[in-house]
């Protein structure tokens, strides 16, 4: 049995894990815990992995770890790597939300109908 935990968890979780006798997997960073609770189960997972945030607090995590992959190594494309993992479900989402009503979709992202067609088919979100 395993215990996921942050990388400066309190000491005494951690000793209460040894003592329950889990083994302590520890991570950097939240979204890296979120893709190893997705692959793994645990007995014990540290509440701040599983706790909702705000969206930008996500992004800023994830971009964190991102940097932190790099090792120092330049990074490039980062801006439109993240515009298109954010747009599709973003447009996806308000899709389906106005049912498939482009022009309410259109309105509640606060982009023009045009707009959002233009981006549709650049993501290859739009059906024939």
């Amino acid at each position: 049995m395993k215990a996921l935990l942050l990388e400066g968890a309190p000491d005494a979780l951690r000793r209460a894990c040894e003592a329950g006798r889990l083994e302590v997997v520890e991570v950097r960073s939240i979204p890296d815990g979120r893709a190893r609770l997705a692959r793994e189960a645990f007995a014990l997972v540290d509440g701040r992995i599983t706790r909702p945030c705000a969206l930008d607090e996500e992004l800023r995590q994830r971009v964190d770890a991102f940097f932190d992959r790099l090792e120092g190594q330049p990074a490039s494309g980062l801006y439109d790597a993240v515009m298109r993992e954010v747009e599709r479900p973003l447009i996806s989402g308000a899709l389906a939300r106005a049912r498939g009503v482009r022009s309410a979709a259109a309105e509640a992202l606060g982009i023009d109908r045009g707009t959002l067609a233009r981006r549709m088919r650049a993501l290859g979100l739009d059906e024939p």
